[in-house]
């Protein structure tokens, strides 16, 4: 009897210990659990003075020279260099003290990517109209590829479809499909976005929004059932000539291989502004005519006396990638599970198939610096011990030179609700020419986040050229018609919603350089004479984390999230992700 007795107190006891130490933080007792533990304390001034102040120059620069090493063979998407380094950030992580995110075990995302190359001499496309076969020059007027992620592609007589900027923005009552059924259509894009005569700054002004990108576009006619889409190019709404785009298919593209992701369309391209004026002339307009209908509000899709008809053969492959991402776990029971995540992308572009000399890629700048600047960011947090109240997450992302797929991936397949991530701070090709009274925030007046870098910003001060002390001060876009807030990672985060900044170098230096900085840029970029040089000097770029860090800390520790400007682009977006 005594046995008995004891055995049922001590199954009473384990009962009462599972009701109240759950291991789940989705039970309804973990929930109460959490609701009644105490809120942490914010990192105080001293202690984020104290942490700041740990970020090494030397510490990135020894990174990046692991990084942009000869043995990185470039770090190319899908190679042994990628997962080398990949291995190396890892350990990285593991010796600073992160935890992995989710349910990995090993830092690691596996990045499942499709290759695809269309094989010209199997493939044809032509364009008919009432008289005719319209000619085009392949790569001179008209440049095509599928990206549907099939092999074969046969598309019969489907008509052309100008639908002005198509462009869909609720916050701006603007959509240029009206009631208009595209399905099976292929659609005719002008560049950029609408330019409304008496409302000069929507859509951003001077400033290419995202429905600007072609990339909006293209996803629009897969949303809405398009067989393909052509973007009309011009230079002044493209920002840049023909020749960047005019051997488009020609090279093997990649995209995540998920359903519906990226735009899987079954032919998509650019179309050259003569080819564009010869087809507004078939519904007796010109190009310049349907700039001016595009810009209005009342404007209609057009469809034109033109079909296409098309057989596409393309090579595909698969192949994987690797995210890396850690975890500085936050201190407040309630708060810990929200993260703010930088993000650096960690690939470059390989090795040159052929060649004298040196053709190792080794993107020592783009963007081995800005990983080893956000794993010196995760150091400076374990070494100082600094624990704000929302966690702190590293993502060093693959795949970024062949569409931004790491982190698209990322978004896609979150190791932890989408939801739960409050900003991002992404970093790629940081200050590398000493130090400037200005650093570069691009986006940063899009958002909350904006507001407080300016405030945190204008409390560092800086010795300028005339000796005077001043203030940093925040500088963003300095071509806001490039639509550069949509080229780097941050991209995929603000498609969701997520409130994210490009930091990118200032430029007012406080020191005569003996370089142009634009040529020293221009002159490396993409090149494989992107490798440390006599030139580097990383002090701007140690002080610029430094305040980027400063606002990591400042935003895990504030009671609420950051937001978006009224009337931004993302905002729908970020309140259906919080519910609002």
């Amino acid at each position: 009897m005594r046995h008995l007795v004891i055995l049922l107190l001590t199954a009473a006891l384990l009962f009462s210990a599972c009701q109240t130490n759950p291991t789940s933080a989705s039970g309804d007792s973990a929930k109460q659990s959490s609701e009644k533990a105490a809120p942490a304390a914010k990192v105080s001034a001293a202690d984020t003075d104290s942490a700041v102040a740990k970020i090494s120059g030397e510490r990135i620069l020894k990174g990046t020279e692991v990084m942009a090493a000869d043995d990185m063979a470039g770090r190319a998407t899908g190679t042994e260099g990628e997962l080398k380094a990949a291995q190396w950030i890892a350990d990285q992580y593991r010796d600073i003290g992160l935890k992995p995110m989710g349910d990995s075990q090993d830092f690691f995302q596996v990045v499942n990517l499709i290759g695809m190359k269309k094989e010209a001499d199997a493939t044809k496309l032509s364009l008919k109209g009432d008289a005719g076969e319209i000619g085009y020059k392949s790569g001179e007027t008209l440049t095509f590829s599928s990206t549907s992620q099939k092999e074969d592609v046969s598309i019969t007589d489907a008509p052309l479809l100008f639908v002005g900027y198509g462009v869909d923005a609720p916050e701006h009552e603007w959509n240029d499909y009206k009631d208009v059924d595209v399905k099976g259509k292929v659609l005719l894009y002008l560049n950029n976005d609408p330019a409304i005569a008496d409302q000069p700054d929507a859509f951003g002004g001077e400033a290419r929004t995202y429905y600007g990108r072609y990339t909006y576009k293209f996803e629009q006619a897969m949303k809405r059932g398009a067989a393909g889409a052509f973007i009309i190019h011009t230079t002044p709404s493209a920002g840049y000539g023909w020749s960047v785009i005019g051997t488009s298919g020609e090279r093997e593209s990649f995209e995540v291989k998920l359903p519906n992701s990226g735009y899987q369309l079954d032919v998509l391209g650019w179309m050259h502004q003569d080819l564009a004026d010869k087809l507004a002339g078939t519904v007796g307009a010109t190009l310049d005519q349907w700039f001016e209908m595009g810009n209005k509000r009342d404007f209609k899709p057009v469809e034109l006396p033109i079909t296409l008809s098309a057989t596409i053969k393309t090579t595909l492959r698969e192949t994987e990638a690797r995210n890396v991402v850690g975890v500085w776990e936050g201190s407040d029971p309630q708060l810990k599970d929200e993260v703010v995540i930088f993000t650096a992308h960690y690939d470059h572009l390989g090795v040159k198939e052929s060649g004298d000399g040196d053709r190792v890629y080794n993107g020592a700048w783009d963007n081995a610096l800005g990983t080893a600047a956000i794993i010196e960011i995760a150091r400076a947090f374990s070494e100082s011990k600094v624990r704000p109240r929302r966690s702190v997450a590293f993502l060093a992302c693959s795949a970024e030179e062949r569409g931004l797929l790491g982190s698209k991936w990322f978004v896609e397949k979150p190791p932890i609700p989408m939801k739960n991530f409050v900003a991002n701070l992404n970093v790629d090709m940081p200050q590398v020419l000493g130090l400037s009274t200005d650093m570069g925030a691009i986006g940063f007046e899009s958002n909350q986040l904006g507001d407080w870098l300016v405030e945190l910003a204008g409390q560092t001060k800086v010795t300028a050229k005339d000796g005077s002390e001043k203030n940093v001060s925040v500088k963003g876009d300095p071509n806001p018609n490039a639509g550069s807030f949509y080229r780097s990672d941050q991209a995929n985060f603000v498609k969701k919603g997520v409130p994210a900044i490009f930091f990118v170098p200032g430029k007012d230096y406080v020191k005569d350089l003996k370089i142009d900085p634009a040529k020293f840029k221009s002159d490396h970029y993409h090149q494989v004479s992107d490798e440390i040089n006599e030139h580097w000097d990383l002090t701007g770029c140690v002080r610029d984390m430094q305040i980027v860090m400063r606002l990591a800390i400042k935003v895990a520790d504030n009671d609420a999230i950051p937001t978006w400007a009224a009337g931004n682009e993302f905002e729908g977006a970020w309140k259906a992700l919080h519910g609002k």
